[in-house]
């Protein structure tokens, strides 16, 4: 510090106004650089936000279009469930169908084969009679 005041003390009042006009434009460089940077900076945020305002509406079309094709797609697979609903519900109805069927032969069979137990019995019943009366003839007991 103490140099540079003794560099001054030395200097003219013309050197120092030199100095000084010199330093002023040094200044008025470095502040038009300043601008000039500053006004490309504000170019490329303008870019920037022009850029981004387009990625939001291309990205507002592609949600756009996914909602679109969601709903379609969930139209569709209302349509293939009620179809299969559908489909359940026949094949429902045609295996109680079925199981009547089924139990009414089951019933049949039930009441021919008590129908055949009758008649075995009673066939063996008149076999039986016809043997001993057979038998008893062939004895002379009657």
């Amino acid at each position: 510090m103490n140099a540079l005041m003794k560099k001054e003390d030395t200097m003219s009042v013309e050197d120092r106004l030199m100095s000084l006009e010199s330093d002023v434009n040094y200044l008025r460089n470095d502040m038009t650089d300043v601008k000039l940077h500053i006004q490309s900076l504000d170019n490329g945020i303008q870019i920037v936000r022009a850029d981004l305002q387009s990625f939001k509406t291309e990205v507002a079309k592609e949600f756009g279009t996914v909602r679109t094709e969601t709903a379609a797609l969930r139209v569709e697979m209302h349509k293939e469930f009620g179809a299969v609903r559908t489909e359940a519900a026949g094949l429902k109805a045609e295996m109680n169908w079925e199981f009547g069927a089924v139990r009414v032969s089951i019933e049949s069979l039930k009441t021919s084969i008590e129908k055949a137990k009758l008649w075995m019995l009673v066939t063996g019943v008149r076999v039986m009679m016809s043997t001993i009366v057979t038998l008893a003839h062939a004895l002379k007991l009657f």
